[in-house]
């Protein structure tokens, strides 16, 4: 269960790569990205300069992949914008389309958690069980500043 957690944790974390990407289809307020949550909380993870520099290797390593299919997903979803569009979409063509945004961005998914299982080694099992704590920790947070309009916490 703790481990499921952690992949969603991660995979919300990793996310918000997508945004430097120019894919701007996620949730109005997407987690930081990995790499930025673990330097931010870095004493109290007990992340060594050695772990941050392979944490932001590791990322630094995955960017240009996930770069590519970022904008390879928003081209196509713009690319089904157009063919929404049209006065008489095209049913063939527009579930084509849905198929190749389908693949698209299962292969960002997967590239995306291949990344952050790379960096789940780098962690100890308590520094991965204390960025639990802090993800939920954000999670409660996010939710006390929707309900009251404030901005959300930073990372």
């Amino acid at each position: 269960m703790r481990i499921a957690m952690l992949a969603v944790l991660l995979a919300a974390a990793f996310g918000a790569l997508a945004a430097r990407a120019g894919d701007h289809e996620g949730p109005r307020h997407e987690p930081p990205p990995l790499d930025a949550l673990l330097e931010h909380n870095a004493e109290r993870l007990g992340l060594d300069a050695e772990t941050l520099a392979r944490v932001r290797a590791t990322v630094d390593a995955s960017r240009p992949e996930h770069d590519r299919l970022a904008d390879e997903v928003h081209s196509l979803r713009l690319e089904m914008r157009t063919l929404l569009g049209a006065d008489t979409p095209d049913r063939d063509a527009v579930m084509r389309l849905a198929d190749r945004i389908g693949a698209a961005e299962t292969a960002l998914a997967k590239h995306r958690l291949a990344t952050l299982l790379e960096i789940r080694t780098l962690l100890t099992p308590e520094q991965r069980r204390e960025l639990v704590r802090i993800h939920d920790e954000r999670r409660r947070a996010r939710n006390e500043a929707r309900t009251s309009g404030e901005a959300p916490p930073p990372p």
